[in-house]
């Protein structure tokens, strides 16, 4: 029922954020405006004038601009998917008929797969940074008439991640080399691990520190366990300060 009256909730909630204005505009004699858009939104600008027949006043004089009345509207354009068609030119000779010599492609993130850069890109945000996960996705794309299986989905996450592990290897070492480090773990349920739905699984969190503003690293190691030994053994050749809570 929580999903059905999620807009109930936040009615009711500003209804009572809208009191507790109205008391503070009662000794601020300030009212309160609407946090304006974003600058760095793109704008585009529709403009409404009178006909050229109607810029007529009733004394019979022409009407001139004398100012305007501005206001703002957000929009959303929904995704937009298309067909990438590649096509790779032979080319021969006809003199001496050696070879054939096609015009080269360039390397696609997983081989012989119709998946872009950017269809991956955005499944792994769409699970990772917005906690959409892949049968749901497969939903949205049916819906779309794409036919993407989530195990189809899963197995481009693996090899999305091989792809990316010499980065992340790289950016462990670096991690390494900081002077300060901070470090936790929090639960999460994995399913199909040879466990029980029930048992809980650690993913630990390890950030550069606040003194690195300029390159922040931040890396996350899947673990089973909660044991120490995990931290350690990531941590090897680490030589600085470790800040972590008090477990």
């Amino acid at each position: 029922m929580e999903l059905f009256n999620e807009a109930e909730s936040i009615l009711d909630s500003l209804k009572q954020d809208d009191s507790d204005l109205e008391e503070t505009i009662s000794y601020q004699r300030k009212k309160p405006g609407r946090k304006p858009l974003s600058k760095h939104i793109p704008r585009e600008v529709v403009r409404y004038e009178l006909p050229e027949a109607e810029r007529v006043c009733e004394c019979g004089h022409a009407l001139h601009e004398a100012g305007e009345d501005k206001s703002e509207q957000l929009e959303i354009i929904p995704a937009q998917i298309k067909v990438i068609e590649h096509v790779q030119v032979k080319y021969g000779c006809r003199a001496c008929e050696i070879g054939i010599i096609s015009a080269p492609k360039p390397a696609q993130p997983i081989p012989r797969s119709f998946a872009s850069a950017s269809l991956l890109a955005y499944i792994i945000v769409a699970k990772f940074m917005d906690s959409l996960p892949l049968y749901r996705q497969e939903t949205i794309f049916k819906r779309l008439s794409i036919d993407l299986s989530r195990a189809t989905l899963s197995n481009w996450m693996l090899k999305v991640a091989e792809l990316l592990m010499p980065f992340y290897d790289r950016l462990h070492e670096l991690l390494i080399l900081q002077k300060i480090l901070q470090a936790d773990e929090t639960t999460l349920n994995v399913i199909q691990d040879g466990r029980e739905t029930k048992s809980k699984s650690y993913m630990w969190l390890y950030h550069s520190g606040g003194h690195e503003s300029e390159h922040p690293i931040v890396l996350y190691e899947y673990q089973a366990t909660r044991a120490g030994a995990h931290a350690a053994n990531f941590l090897q050749g680490f030589s600085g300060h470790l800040q972590v809570d008090g477990y």
